[in-house]
């Protein structure tokens, strides 16, 4: 029996799952999605190594990797992100790059084309992070950051702060809107804290991360996003993703 030729398309999404799924030099990375043509690929969702993407004929993304760099994918496209070894050759994003357009997919290295703004470089050079103890959140802190503890509005002017079963309780004096965090309650990268009302039950869970400051505006965003800080990131993505939209945008 006589088979019938694959598709120049099923060609295609064939080789990009076999480079994914068979290439022994390969060392995959997670991605946070910058931007995407496809509804259901939200902005500053984390792309894992494993995830399969599916861009269909003529649909585009965006990916942020670690490093600060960004992939540009264009449809089709059916596998997963992975950054392939180049011996002597190309690195990280440019070998990925390389990779793919010799399995006939349409990718490339973008940029940013401008500063992103005071947000990114406060957050670089060192900022005050205020958390609110009522609130469940994801905190990262740079080396150059200070820790200050926001007054709950409408609360007693008293908190109580648990780690590992060892509790601490801090006050606000006065009409003081914030206080700075314990001195001598050092911080570790994940640290997580758990705020208690009076009687001592739970109200919220704070999680903190360390940050390094970032080689780029593009890294720190990255990292951010890749260590759960989603709130303290999402402006400066949104950002990047409108300068990435102006400089792909085809022009005439």
């Amino acid at each position: 029996m006589k088979r019938r030729p694959l598709s120049a398309l099923r060609r295609m999404l064939l080789s990009a799952t076999a480079l994914v799924l068979g290439a022994s030099m390969a060392q995959a990375e997670d991605a946070v999605l910058v931007s995407s043509s496809v509804a259901d690929y939200v902005p500053g969702t984390i792309i894992s190594d494993a995830q399969k993407l599916a861009l269909p004929d003529g649909a585009n993304a965006v990916f942020l990797f670690r490093s600060g760099e960004m992939l540009e994918l264009k449809g089709p496209f059916e596998g997963s992100l992975v950054v392939a070894h180049a011996k002597g050759h190309a690195s990280g994003v440019e070998a990925l790059v390389q990779a793919l357009r010799g399995e006939g997919i349409d990718a490339s290295a973008v940029g940013a084309t401008r500063s992103l703004g005071p947000l990114v470089h406060s957050a670089m050079d060192g900022k005050r992070v205020t958390i609110d103890p009522h609130r469940s959140a994801i905190y990262c802190i740079g080396s150059a950051d200070t820790l200050w503890l926001r007054r709950p509005t409408g609360a007693a002017p008293t908190a109580q702060l648990r780690r590992r079963g060892s509790v601490r309780s801090v006050s606000w004096p006065g009409n003081a809107a914030q206080i700075e965090w314990p001195a001598d309650l050092l911080v570790e990268d994940g640290d997580r804290f758990d705020t208690l009302d009076a009687s001592g039950a739970p109200v919220a869970t704070i999680i903190l991360r360390r940050l390094e400051s970032g080689k780029s505006e593009t890294a720190w965003i990255a990292a951010s996003f890749l260590l759960g800080c989603r709130e303290q990131a999402e402006p400066a993505l949104r950002e990047l993703a409108h300068d990435v939209e102006q400089s792909t945008r085809p022009k005439g």
